[in-house]
């Protein structure tokens, strides 16, 4: 018997969206951690409806200041990187500053950490998700996984703030 054509099943939106910041943070994520500074910025929809990034703007170790996007801009989430790895610093998951920052915004983001995961914070729901773990972009040579039994694949705000008050 003739098996029967496969035809293309047009991708949802949203995975066209996760994929983009995922590459951008993966290709930006070197120079954060050579640097051993957060870089940041936002995601847009072009004119012609391509996803694009503003250049990386460069922080400090543990923060990058962003101007607020202008109305009608285009812009649907911010990115940042969470830098180089450091002992003693909690930087495999996102702050409560970084969603309460996006929920402000009333936008999602996107993070990377020095251990190569990447997270997305939505603000609709005031809850972070992981996309991927370990390795999923670029991780700092000097990476040393500790307490990974205790990062979750999601957190919601009340559940952030008490990883934060026990860290």
């Amino acid at each position: 018997t003739a098996r029967p054509e496969r035809t293309r099943v047009p991708q949802p939106q949203e995975n066209r969206i996760r994929r983009r910041p995922t590459a951008f943070l993966d290709a930006i994520q070197p120079r954060s951690v050579a640097l051993r500074r957060e870089l940041c910025g936002y995601f847009y929809v072009t004119e012609a409806g391509e996803i694009a990034a503003t250049p990386p703007r460069v922080g400090d170790f543990a923060g990058c200041e962003m101007p607020v996007p202008r109305s009608g801009a285009g812009v649907f989430a911010s990115y940042h990187t969470h830098s180089a790895f450091a002992p003693g610093y909690d930087n495999e998951v996102p702050s409560v500053r970084d969603l309460l920052n996006d929920v402000q915004l009333g936008i999602d983001g996107y993070v990377s950490t020095p251990g190569g995961r990447v997270w997305q914070v939505d603000h609709g729901t005031r809850s972070l998700v992981q996309l991927c773990g370990i390795g999923c972009v670029f991780i700092d040579p000097g990476f040393v996984p500790v307490g990974e039994s205790a990062i979750r694949p999601r957190y919601s705000m009340s559940e952030l703030r008490h990883r934060a008050a026990t860290n």
